[in-house]
């Protein structure tokens, strides 16, 4: 039995190839279009069958990662079809070489959460999302293959050491131990962890962010 949903762009039209988004996409998605507007249809096993958002969404959060085009999949139902109020929209086109997903729950976790952080402004809770991308891909935060040790402060941590360490920065409060300690040094800040009340605190952590966001990049790309 179909659930249908209709894509609603942030824009007034879908902006990306359909042709290229259909091969993207596993075939048990069909496209259709209708009165200018976009439609997905899923087999289930009952009408208006909730567990097909799931699967149609994680589509969409790859495709908003790939591409920027940020695409909401409300379901058609019989008596109404809810509304989705857009902060934005940022265009974007799809690869050629961009085939159907093989999906894990690791995946589909990691790409909610870089979908949760782009709407995001604030840029601590942006870092925590983002940093979670990273540590599903590499949990063990004491391996030292996975997470270079730090201990020179003249210069700057392996990029992912220097993710878990801005986490750490902003998760933890009281005095830091020896590797964050090192990084704080490095920044120009005391050995205090969540040091809002110095007045460079913000601007120092705010400037490193974007190095959370591409390791957490590049750990999505390396998955797609």
């Amino acid at each position: 039995m179909p659930t249908r949903y209709r894509l609603v762009p942030e824009g007034e039209n879908v902006d990306i190839d359909l042709a290229l988004l259909r091969r993207a996409l596993p075939s048990i998605i069909i496209f259709d279009e209708e009165s200018g507007h976009v439609y997905a249809t899923l087999d289930s096993q009952e009408s208006e069958d909730s567990f097909t958002q799931i699967l149609i969404d994680r589509e969409l959060d790859r495709l908003f990662f790939l591409t920027y085009v940020r695409l909401r999949a409300e379901m058609c139902r019989r008596t109404v079809t809810a509304s989705l109020k857009i902060r934005y929209r940022i265009q974007g086109s799809l690869s050629t070489r961009v085939h159907p997903q093989i999906w894990s729950d690791q995946i589909t976790l990691q790409l909610r959460l870089w979908a949760l952080a782009a709407d995001i402004n604030d840029g601590y809770s942006k870092v925590l999302l983002l940093y979670q991308i990273i540590e599903l891909s590499y949990p063990d935060t004491h391996d030292k293959s996975s997470y270079p040790p730090y201990e020179n402060s003249r210069r700057a941590p392996h990029p992912r050491t220097e993710a878990k360490l801005l986490r750490h920065l902003i998760a933890h409060a009281g005095d830091a131990k020896k590797e964050t300690s090192a990084y704080l040094q490095f920044l120009g800040l005391p050995p205090v962890l969540s040091n809002l009340v110095h007045p460079n605190w913000v601007e120092k952590i705010t400037e490193r962010i974007e190095i959370v966001e591409r390791q957490a990049r590049e750990v999505l790309q390396s998955a797609l």
